[in-house]
């Protein structure tokens, strides 16, 4: 396929496969912002061309339950670093301008990787603090290229506040380039100067979060204004239809991820690396009511970003190691963001358990490798502000604010339409007892870090 070079020619290189023997694995995990659901080809797109992540998903794992840790990014990104339910570290919402964000004393799965010999690298968008010490190289990262905070111009690279937000390390560089095209050209190039040691890269994508923007649009944004209003949206205003601009960014993550899975491949690297492709939440489907059907498509499952029904925080999710994950496998386990964690340490020979919480993410190695079953979890939690949810099995349970709560059958209702919590009363009830005593345990553990 001209997408990516034949893997069978990879294997059939020595050299290649010597290099990797005895080595621990590289880690690649590539997290889209604000991608929903159906938005790729392998999850029954029909608008957006994306034949490198649909042959990623036909070469390795695709996972039809895996969720966000929450509907908006911070909150994701908390749990991806941490293992834990990001409540724990007090972030719930997606962080302002001028906050710490994530706190010193939580320990990343970065920072394990960095003290146990792995070069590590982010490349793209943080959105875990902007204070000075809050930048990532004080949270396990050798190296940063990228922004700070939530969305910058792709092009001039100015956040909604007027200043100007793209660092290499503390340092603010400046260049004109798209978001993703210098996102890929650093990932890269990160790959080719660490090809000869165990490595983590952690591509955080800006795209498809607005301002909804092109690779050949020209930059809007500039230092000094304020854009905390609906120009923050694009350059296309509110009325203008974004649908082919989202396409194109839709289509830039998918020739990102080509150009670092075969930088992989010409550096022999291919069949020791773990690529995780996922989103950090549910794409929206419109923004306060403008752009209707012109984002994202979350497929059957109700809801957007924001929203705890299902199309908040169910996400495309795309594990690939040549010769250890079954070529064109699915599994429909439920799965979080936050088990990523200790699979990962695992794989790197790091005992999960020796760390100041218990990691809340389970460890999938055999999901991935063998498809076997994972462990009975029993309930799984999402909460934002005042909008919550459990998940038992197939029964899910949504409360909104001061509302009566509301409980879904997904297996015979995925998309959250009938609710049944007339008829189910003592479900109800149990659900409720659980997600209760979750927030009192997920608060005590922030008030145990913050000294609150």
């Amino acid at each position: 396929m001209k997408y990516i070079t034949s893997l069978l020619v990879l294997f059939s290189l020595i050299s290649s496969i010597s290099a990797a023997e005895g080595r621990r694995p590289n880690i690649v995990v590539i997290l889209a912002d604000d991608l929903g659901y159906a938005d790729l080809g392998c999850y029954g797109n029909k608008r957006n061309k994306t034949p490198v992540l649909d042959q990623l998903a036909g070469e390795g794992l695709r996972f039809t339950d895996f969720h966000a840790n929450g509907p908006m990014c911070s909150p994701t990104r908390a749990a991806l670093l941490t293992g834990l339910y990001q409540h724990r570290v007090g972030i719930e919402a997606a962080l302002p301008i001028d906050v710490e964000g994530l706190p010193q004393v939580s320990e990343t799965f970065a920072e394990r990787l960095q003290k146990s010999g792995y070069a590590t690298g982010i490349m793209g968008k943080w959105h875990l603090g902007d204070l000075e010490g809050s930048n990532p190289i004080h949270h396990g990262f050798d190296t940063f290229k990228g922004h700070l905070t939530s969305a910058t111009d792709y092009k001039s690279h100015i956040d909604r506040d007027g200043k100007y937000d793209w660092y290499h390390n503390e340092k603010i560089v400046r260049h004109g380039r798209y978001n993703t095209r210098e996102i890929t050209d650093d990932s890269v190039a990160y790959i080719r100067q660490h090809a000869k040691e165990p490595f983590l890269l952690y591509v955080s994508h800006s795209a498809i979060h607005f301002p909804w923007m092109g690779p050949k649009d020209e930059a809007y944004r500039e230092e000094g204004k304020d854009y905390n209003n609906l120009t923050k949206l694009g350059p296309r205003g509110e009325e203008e239809d974004v649908t082919s601009v989202v396409r194109a960014m839709v289509e830039s993550l998918d020739a990102s991820t080509g150009e670092i899975v075969r930088v992989l491949q010409e550096e022999g690297l291919a069949q020791n690396t773990l690529v995780v492709f996922t989103s950090d939440n549910g794409g929206y489907r419109n923004y306060n009511g403008l752009h209707e059907g012109q984002i994202s498509d979350n497929g059957v499952y109700r809801g957007q970003k924001t929203q705890v029904y299902e199309g908040g925080h169910r996400i495309p999710t795309i594990a690939w190691w040549p010769g250890k994950i079954a070529a064109g496998s699915t599994t429909d386990e439920t799965t979080m963001t936050m088990d990523l964690v200790p699979t990962i340490l695992h794989l790197a020979g790091i005992d999960p358990d020796q760390q100041q919480f218990a990691y809340d993410g389970l460890d999938l190695r055999q999901l991935l490798f063998e498809q076997k079953p994972l462990p009975e979890r029993k309930y799984l939690f999402w909460r934002i502000s005042t909008r919550s949810a459990v998940r038992s099995g197939e029964w899910k349970l949504v409360k909104y604010q001061d509302k009566l709560p509301q409980l879904y059958n997904l297996s015979t209702d995925p998309s959250e339409v009938n609710d049944l919590s007339a008829t189910e009363a003592e479900r109800v009830n149990e659900l409720m007892k659980a997600l209760k005593e979750w927030e009192a345990d997920v608060d005590r553990s922030y008030a145990q870090i913050s000294g609150k």
